[in-house]
């Protein structure tokens, strides 16, 4: 089931995800093209007893010693060390402030006594000469104070060819993986979040006890209705129940949201599925039928009467409650009428089914 529900995510935001991942290759290419390269040279030392040494028992006291890495360690330390390597640069005449872009350290292999010397920076001939210099300054100064143990080049670095950073094909395919999930994130996000405010937006265009749209919303509709299509047909019709006028104010909340969603629900079967339902006041609904004219609108609200005339039943008292609907209906009598007009002659038309016998009036005159 979440399976399906990320995989949907993933199907109707396809779009988002791909220009995410697409941005996050775009910036790592552009990062790899407008860094300066930088490549590594590396020289390995070992470390091992004196040649010197010539009682068995000293060579193996000196193995012990090496085995527990402490020497290793004091080594390493001399390698790092600002002394070392400002001699270095000495040596090779070398100006510090230039350098401010290399780094120098060492690695320890695991289970040997071989320490690798590591300088990477832009330029691969500095970068070699430096890691050397300081791989023939250390073993110089290591000579001159340890006995015991000796330490050599066993392999001195070599000019690279190969930039250790940025490698545009490998920090591209990451990007590519990183910008894939971290789309698939935002969609989910962006769905998470799209649930509430869509939830919100309802239930600010909606009404609370019927769950049609509100007065305000109806009005918005209307007016979008006239503008988008100001040549085809436009009917409203208002319906006020008469036998609810009195017990609005007298029913209980919930038994009066139950009413009036059957209502609502009775409306929105008796109509078209582009047909719009709003409530217009304590009693009444508003009804918008586009694309229909007044003849058509009328028989279509003289059939929602009858369906409204039968009392609806009321499951919390057992009761039931006779509406007693009259309606009055317009339609729109030119292109650039606005909706002020259409609902005047609306409220005129129900005023005058209030005092008709038929129950429901189509009016198209004029407002006096």
């Amino acid at each position: 089931m979440i399976l399906r529900y990320y995989f949907r995510i993933i199907q109707q935001a396809w779009w988002l995800i791909a220009v995410i991942t697409l941005l996050a290759w775009t910036i790592s290419l552009g990062v790899s093209f407008s860094t300066i390269p930088h490549y590594r040279a590396k020289a390995s030392l070992i470390v091992y007893p004196n040649a010197s040494l010539t009682s068995s028992r000293d060579v193996v006291t000196s193995l012990d010693t090496l085995d527990k890495r402490s020497i290793t360690s004091t080594y390493e330390n001399i390698l790092n060390s600002e002394r070392v390597y400002d001699e270095a640069i000495k040596i090779l005449s070398l100006n510090k402030r230039d350098l401010k872009y290399y780094k120098h350290y060492t690695e320890v292999q695991s289970g040997s006594n071989t320490i690798n010397l590591i300088v990477e920076g832009p330029d691969p001939r500095i970068g070699s000469k430096l890691a050397n210099a300081i791989g023939e300054n250390s073993i110089r100064y290591i000579k001159g104070i340890y006995q015991v143990f000796d330490i050599t080049f066993l392999d001195q670095a070599v000019t690279s060819t190969t930039r250790f950073r940025p490698q545009a094909l490998r920090d591209g395919g990451i990007a590519l993986g990183i910008g894939f999930l971290a789309g698939i994130l935002i969609a989910i996000l962006v769905d998470q979040l799209r649930v509430p405010l869509e939830s919100l937006r309802k239930r600010s265009i909606t009404d609370r006890l019927s769950s049609a749209y509100t007065q305000a919303h109806f009005k918005h509709l209307l007016e979008e209705e006239i503008a988008q299509s100001p040549s085809e047909p436009v009917a409203m019709a208002l319906m006020e129940f008469e036998g609810l006028r009195e017990l609005v104010d007298g029913l209980p909340e919930p038994v009066l949201r139950d009413l009036l969603h059957k209502v609502t629900d009775i409306l929105r079967r008796q109509l078209r599925g582009n047909d719009i339902v709003g409530r217009w006041s304590r009693s009444s609904f508003s009804l918008l039928l586009p694309g229909t004219p007044g003849a058509a609108a009328t028989r279509t609200m003289e059939r929602i009467r009858q369906a409204l005339t039968e009392p609806i039943a009321i499951e919390a008292t057992n009761e039931s409650v006779s509406l007693e609907p009259c309606i009055g209906i317009t339609e729109r009598l030119k292109e650039d009428e606005p909706s002020k007009l259409l609902i005047e002659r609306a409220e005129n038309a129900l005023e005058q089914a209030r005092q008709s016998e038929k129950k429901t009036v189509f009016f198209v005159g004029e407002i006096e």
